[in-house]
């Protein structure tokens, strides 16, 4: 007896317990990996699997855009790549910076990952942050720790990731603008650290050319901002999808602490390019831009997205037996289980010899017995014919009558297009066939509706500046002021007279000096707001009197002048809800008009007009408020005209043109009316497009009548030779052994439909 597996392991010899665990990891069955790639706007993904340490790349999937996340799932199906024998069970998730929170996963994120494992049928390894891998990757290509300037190229954003000596010191999103350098340094300002920033960049992106960009950065003005680079940096592009491959090997180091990455030896198409058997190799990525002392390893964990177990059989297949013996084992099992009684046995059926068995009796009860067991034979095969005879008489009556076949020709037909000039009037009453003029009918109905929208409209209100004035007579006559004269002051500000003033004339003073003549009066500013608050002391011009003879002044400061702007209705408001309304009632009165047309009538869409015969809002032009309200009553008119008179007088014009050897259907009729005018007497014109399709005619009953009794393939050649037919589909019914199968021998009992192609 074989010993079990692994018992007397210890007591081999050295060569033996290889041989056995050479054997033992043959039998291993070879697991394989997705890995995806989620970023915004787009996913890329990837097949890979492990082999003794060694991340083997077998394919890349398609790059596929997505808009809204619900898309996300139909792009992932698509970039998935076709994996034939090797049928992946699990997957691990590179995701952009942005789905992350406080080391894990947004929660709404959280249920998108789960939503394409339980779709796709697969198990989550977990997921890596797309930077953080990139950067173990390039540790492990370059054999050092990396320290540098990470800068994922988005097409609205830019990550931004600060890499000292493999650890990540922090991510930031920056928006993307139009100067690249600008967007760099917004983002490495934001980190908080004094220390130099590394003079590395390293770019990568969805775009498989950089170039443009790291030309931008290269001739950027460092120096002009404050960014504390050791010296100017240096400009680096990853080569094309090294960050999928760094998602593939982050898996890989998960599921089984793999330290290398290979492209499998299959050729793979991928954006354009074709990519052969290689190793990826220090020398073909980037050069480290400074060694560090320490080597200090970029891990991250690895959070499980379990999706919930599946049942151990699903869809009928059962797990672990042979699905072909199933049944019969079944069957046994149900058979053992009957009774005895009811279990099938075969009969069989013995020559008899009479003779030896009739020989015991006496010779007349002999042939007594003989002839009572001959009367039954006799019976039991005049049975037999009969029952043959009936069977066979139905068989046949059935292979006669009961045979149906459905033959579909496909032809090709010719377009017929032709365009008409139609007019509809309400005032005819019979069809001008001549002219193409139909009678009309008016359909007419009346809808009220409601509508609120906010306004838009602004205006200014407040109080105007108020104060008194003394006015100066430099004159030798007295001079009377009305109320409401204009006193110009600073900036032009406009005040008015509050009343009627009387300033005397100037007089002499003691020393022979002269004394203006003076009155104080109150004013009030023509325009409302502060500008008219006026300090004491301010000077006023009197309508076009000059100042050397007429002035005014005010020995207390002005008050009382605010304004503020408010929203109003305006007239644009309320034309605009009046448009709005009508057009959705308009779409209301389409259904009502159709509504009492009857079924052999026709409505013109395009001829439905309106008037408005009532017409409310709840507020007025320049009165303040937030939302205007309108009560509609509008009045929506139709034309309609008879499809069977329509039908009938373009009919007479269409058999005109129709070409021999071509038939005329009125249900293949597409037509297409467009309103050129209406007239003063409450008529249309209208340009009516008219398409249709012409079928060959082709004599069914004679088709028919040929394939009757035909073998399918005869009727098949039969077929083939008929004009116009491009192609045909034979349906027989029921399925006859080849000897027996025919066309039905009745003809009516094969319908043939044409189809056009």
């Amino acid at each position: 007896m074989a010993p079990e597996s692994g018992a007397f392991m210890p007591c081999l010899p050295m060569e033996i317990k290889k041989i056995f665990e050479k054997i033992r990891r043959q039998e291993e069955k070879e697991e394989y990996f997705f890995a995806l790639q989620i970023e915004e706007g787009w996913v890329k993904s990837a097949l890979w699997t492990i082999e003794k340490g060694t991340v083997r790349v077998l394919a890349l999937g398609e790059k596929q855009s997505w808009e809204k996340e619900e898309d996300i799932l139909p792009a992932v199906d698509a970039s998935l790549p076709s994996f034939g024998e090797k049928e992946p069970s699990k997957i691990i998730f590179g995701i952009n910076p942005e789905w992350i929170e406080e080391n894990k996963v947004i929660p709404g994120k959280v249920e998108t990952l789960k939503k394409i494992c339980h779709e796709l049928e697969l198990s989550a390894v977990g997921f890596v942050v797309t930077p953080e891998a990139i950067v173990y990757h390039l540790k492990i290509v370059e054999g050092i720790p990396t320290t540098a300037i990470l800068v994922f190229l988005g097409e609205k954003k830019i990550n931004v990731t600060l890499v000292k000596l493999g650890k990540i010191v922090g991510i930031q999103i920056v928006n993307r603008s139009q100067d690249l350098g600008a967007d760099l340094v917004e983002g490495l300002s934001r980190f908080s650290s004094q220390e130099a920033l590394p003079p590395r960049i390293i770019l990568y992106s969805q775009e498989e050319n950089l170039e443009k960009e790291r030309g931008q950065l290269m001739n950027f003005s460092w120096d002009n901002f404050e960014v504390n680079f050791l010296h100017l940096p240096k400009v680096e592009i990853l080569p094309k999808n090294f960050d999928i491959y760094s998602v593939a090997l982050a898996g890989g180091k998960e599921v089984g602490e793999a330290k290398e990455i290979k492209i499998e030896a299959e050729e793979f198409k991928f954006m354009g390019e074709k990519t052969k058997d290689k190793k990826l190799l220090k020398e073909d990525f980037i050069q480290q831009g400074e060694l560090a002392e320490d080597e200090v390893g970029v891990e991250r964990e690895i959070e499980e997205i379990k999706r919930e177990p599946e049942p151990e059989e699903t869809m009928g297949f059962v797990q672990g037996r042979d699905i072909t013996q199933e049944s019969s084992l079944k069957e046994t099992e149900r058979v053992s289980s009957m009774p005895v009684s009811r279990l099938p046995r075969k009969i069989n059926f013995p020559k008899l010899n009479l003779k030896p068995v009739f020989g015991f009796f006496p010779k007349t009860f002999s042939r007594f017995l003989f002839s009572l067991f001959s009367q039954r034979v006799k019976l039991v095969v005049g049975i037999i014919i009969a029952f043959l005879i009936i069977f066979g008489g139905v068989f046949v009556f059935c292979w006669w009558y009961l045979p149906k076949a459905q033959v579909t020709l496909w032809v090709t037909p010719q377009i017929l297009e032709k365009d008409f000039i139609v007019k509809l009037d309400p005032k005819l009453t019979a069809v001008d066939k001549e002219n193409l003029v139909l009678p009309a009918e008016e359909m007419e109905v009346i809808l009220t509706g409601e509508k609120k929208a906010p306004t838009t409209g602004e205006k200014l209100i407040g109080e105007p500046a108020k104060g008194e004035v003394t006015i100066y007579n430099r004159t030798n006559s007295e001079k009377a002021f009305e109320a409401g004269t204009q006193l110009i002051g600073p900036n032009n500000l406009k005040f008015s007279l509050d009343e009627e003033v009387i300033v005397a004339s100037e007089s002499a003073g003691s020393d022979y000096t002269r004394i203006p003549g003076k009155a104080k009066v109150k004013v009030t500013a023509l325009a409302i707001g502060s500008e008219g608050n006026l300090a004491s002391g301010t000077e006023f011009s009197i309508g076009s009197y000059s100042k050397s003879d007429f002035v005014a002044k005010n020995e207390e400061a002005f008050s009382g002048g605010t304004s503020r702007e408010i929203q109003v209705v305006s007239k644009k408001d309320q034309e605009k809800l009046v448009e709005e309304l009508i057009k959705e009632l308009n779409e209301r009165a389409s259904l009502e008009l159709q509504k009492g047309i009857a079924s052999d009538k026709r409505m013109i869409e395009e001829s439905i007009t309106s008037k408005v015969v009532e017409k409310n809002f709840d507020k007025d032009i320049d009165e303040e408020a937030r939302e205007i309200g309108l009560k509609l009553r509008v009045k929506f008119k139709a034309l309609i005209f008879s499809e069977e008179e329509f039908q009938k007088l373009i009919e007479e014009e269409i058999l005109k043109v129709v070409p021999e050897g071509f038939e005329y259907k009125p249900q293949e009729d597409e037509i297409n009316f467009v309103l050129k005018d209406i007239t003063k007497e409450g008529g249309a014109v209208f340009s009516a497009h008219f398409k249709t399709s012409l079928f060959p005619n082709l004599d069914l009953e004679a088709i028919r009548n040929s394939l009757v009794g035909k073998y399918p393939r005869i009727g098949e050649t039969y077929l083939g030779t008929l004009p116009s037919v491009s192609s045909f589909e034979i349906k027989i019914t029921p399925k006859f052994p080849p000897k027996l199968a025919t066309f039905p021998r009745v003809p009516k009992n094969i319908k043939i439909e044409v189809k056009k192609k």
